[in-house]
C-alpha cells in the first residue's frame, strides 16, 4: 500500500468516526473518487518525468572544431584519443586552483600516459589588469620553447605579470630576452589571443576557467563536453572514462 493510499485511508477512518454511519457510503464514494483522480494525476505526471529524463539524456550533437596535433601551447602523446581544451585567464584565482589541485593528477594519470592531450587556450578577462600581458608573456616563452615553463611561473605569481616579472621570468628560463620582447610587440600575438577568445566566446565561454573534453579524430575535438568553472578530478575522470565507452 502506498503512503498516499494509507493517508487516504487514515482519513476515511476519521470521518466514518465523525460522520454517522448513513453518511458512510457517500464519503467513501467520495474518497475513492478522488483517489482515482489523484492517482490519474500522478501517472501522467510520472509519464512526464520519464520523458524529461529522457530528453535529458541525449546529449546535444556538437560541431566538430580544430584539434591540431602540434602546438606551441599543449602537452601530450601524439597517440592520445581523448583531447582536453581550457580556457584560462592566468589572474583567474580558480583557474589557479585548477592548475596547482587537477592538472598535476591529470597530467600524471593520462597526459603523461598517452591517454590525453591538453591545449590551452588564452582567455583572459577585460578586469583582470595584466591578464593580457600574461597571455603575451606565455605565448612569447613557447616561440622559444618554454611555454610551460613560464605558465607555471604565472601561476604561481597568480598571474601578477609585471615588468620586474617579466626580466626575471626571462632570466631565470634562460630565454632570449631581445628575442621575447620583440614578441611581446609582435601584432600577431596579440591577434592569436583574440581568436582564442572568439572561439570561446563562439562555444559559450563565459567565463574561466572552461574546458571542452572530447574525442580526438582527424585533427578534430568531437562528441565533446563542456565544463564550466573548476572540476573536481573525479568529474574529469568520469567524463573520460565516459568517452572510451564503446558505443
Amino acid at each position: 500500500m502506498t503512503i498516499l493510499k494509507r493517508i487516504l485511508l487514515m482519513c476515511l477512518i476519521c470521518l466514518y468516526t465523525k460522520l454517522g454511519y448513513t453518511e458512510e457510503k457517500w464519503v467513501a464514494d467520495e474518497i475513492f473518487l478522488q483517489m482515482s483522480e489523484m492517482k490519474q494525476q500522478i501517472q501522467q505526471l510520472q509519464q512526464k518525468v520519464t520523458l524529461l529524463e529522457q530528453q535529458l539524456a541525449v546529449q546535444p550533437s556538437v560541431a566538430p572544431i580544430a584539434f591540431p596535433d602540434s602546438d606551441k601551447m599543449s602537452e601530450g602523446k601524439q597517440q592520445a584519443t581523448i583531447g582536453i581544451i581550457e580556457f584560462s585567464d592566468y589572474e583567474c584565482p580558480f583557474c589557479g586552483k585548477h592548475y596547482q589541485g587537477v592538472l598535476p593528477k591529470l597530467r600524471e594519470d593520462y597526459i603523461n600516459k598517452g591517454i590525453v592531450k591538453y591545449v590551452m587556450k588564452d582567455f583572459p578577462l577585460e578586469f583582470h589588469t595584466h591578464a593580457k600581458q600574461a597571455s603575451l608573456s606565455g605565448r612569447c616563452a613557447a616561440e622559444q620553447g618554454k611555454y610551460w615553463d613560464m605558465h607555471n611561473l604565472i601561476f604561481e605569481a597568480r598571474g601578477q605579470v609585471t615588468d620586474p616579472f617579466i626580466k626575471t621570468a626571462v632570466t631565470q628560463l634562460g630565454l632570449d630576452s631581445e628575442a621575447f620582447n620583440k614578441c611581446l610587440a609582435q601584432p600577431e600575438q596579440l591577434e592569436s589571443i583574440k581568436n582564442d577568445i572568439a572561439l570561446g566566446t563562439s562555444l559559450g565561454v563565459t567565463g574561466t576557467p572552461s574546458f571542452l573534453v572530447g574525442i580526438i579524430k582527424n585533427k578534430q575535438l568531437i562528441n565533446y563536453k563542456r565544463l564550466v568553472g573548476v572540476q573536481s578530478y573525479e568529474t574529469f575522470a568520469n567524463t573520460i572514462k565516459n568517452l572510451n565507452k564503446p558505443n
